[in-house]
């Protein structure tokens, strides 16, 4: 378990805990891998400016995402997502729960191509299930497991709203 830190200002720091598990073939890139592996552009949403700040660490940390945006609700996170052409978005569903699910659905609605990853602490079922339903691609739990992300976030993209859509427990595709 990786510790990770981000300065908040004077006198303030935030610190989160993450899964780091080494993965030889995107940690350690090839020469050739740049040309397999496109770089996926995340916009991380949490009304949390320390939580955003610790996550953005975490995702930055794997080879072929690069956070593109930090965004505090669905306003910021609209125009990050259009300005900054973002591929994925991690979105923390403690907006609250009500707001985190509305902000899926409106981004599957605006944006029919985007990876929708929710990591949260919630971790029951009735949750991870209303994500799914509002079109989430994946759901998450706390800490973050960097492989899991990025298992999420590499995938093929699978048609939103389709009979293939993905399905599971901790990961939706």
């Amino acid at each position: 378990m990786a510790i990770a830190a981000a300065r908040l200002g004077p006198g303030r720091v935030a610190l989160t805990s993450a899964h780091v598990v080494p993965l030889p073939s995107l940690d350690t890139p090839h020469p050739t891998d740049a040309f397999l592996q496109p770089v996926r552009r995340v916009v991380l949403i949490d009304p949390r400016p320390e939580r955003r700040a610790i996550t953005s660490l975490v995702v930055e940390r794997c080879a072929g995402l690069t956070v593109v945006g930090l965004a505090a609700g669905l306003g910021d996170a609209d125009s990050q997502i259009r300005a900054e052409h973002a591929d994925v978005a991690v979105l923390e569903i403690q907006l609250p729960v009500a707001e985190g699910l509305t902000t899926i659905a409106t981004l599957r609605e605006r944006f029919p191509d985007l990876r929708i990853v929710v990591c949260s602490f919630h971790k029951d079922s009735a949750t991870r299930e209303a994500a799914r339903a509002q079109g989430a691609d994946g759901y998450l739990t706390k800490p973050l497991q960097v492989a899991d992300l990025l298992a999420l976030v590499v995938a093929p993209v699978q048609v939103p709203g389709a009979a293939n859509r993905p399905t599971g427990d901790t990961k939706l595709a």
